[in-house]
């Protein structure tokens, strides 16, 4: 497969008009044009070619697979310095097999600190509702226990992640 991001001259393909517009890529992907066209300039995609006549980006097949790539790995929350090494990774094929795996494991242990947090916000969240449905039923006993417990809730979290 052609590395699209060494990829420097202009495909056949978009010298003919061939190949799919931003917006295209866009609509397909998932990603707006904005962002797309973002990813070109920080390097994430090469320079994409442009169809001679109208001046417009005409995407390869190649690189429409990188773009869905790259769509998935934003999906996946990734960073984008993380989505760079990926592709730095990728450029040098399945040697670096233990590298990629390095990578999305690293990133599979955010994603699981980052769901602790949101379960405990959620919890928080959860006792909110419970007391406000306690104040709005007219048992202050039990706003005032809901309320003690919210209390533990967030300073449990404080303590792990320096606030809510």
């Amino acid at each position: 497969m052609v590395d699209t991001l060494m990829q420097t001259k202009i495909e056949p393909a978009a010298r003919d008009g061939v190949g799919l517009t931003v917006q295209e890529v866009a609509r397909q992907s998932g990603l707006s044009t904005h962002t797309l066209r973002y990813y070109e300039r920080i390097g994430l995609l090469a320079p994409i070619p442009r169809d001679h006549s109208s001046g417009h980006r005409r995407y390869s097949p190649d690189t429409i697979d990188l773009v869905n790539n790259l769509a998935c790995l934003r999906a996946a929350g990734m960073s984008i310095d993380d989505m760079r090494r990926f592709l730095q990774l990728r450029r040098q094929g399945n040697i670096v097999a233990g590298e990629q795996k390095k990578l999305f494991e690293a990133h599979e242990a955010a994603l699981a600190r980052e769901m602790e947090q949101m379960k405990i916000r959620m919890e928080y969240v959860a006792g909110k509702v419970a007391y406000w449905a306690a104040v709005e039923a007219g048992d202050a006993a039990m706003a005032r226990e809901i309320a003690a417990a919210n209390q533990c809730r967030a300073q449990k979290f404080k303590k792990r992640n320096g606030g809510l």
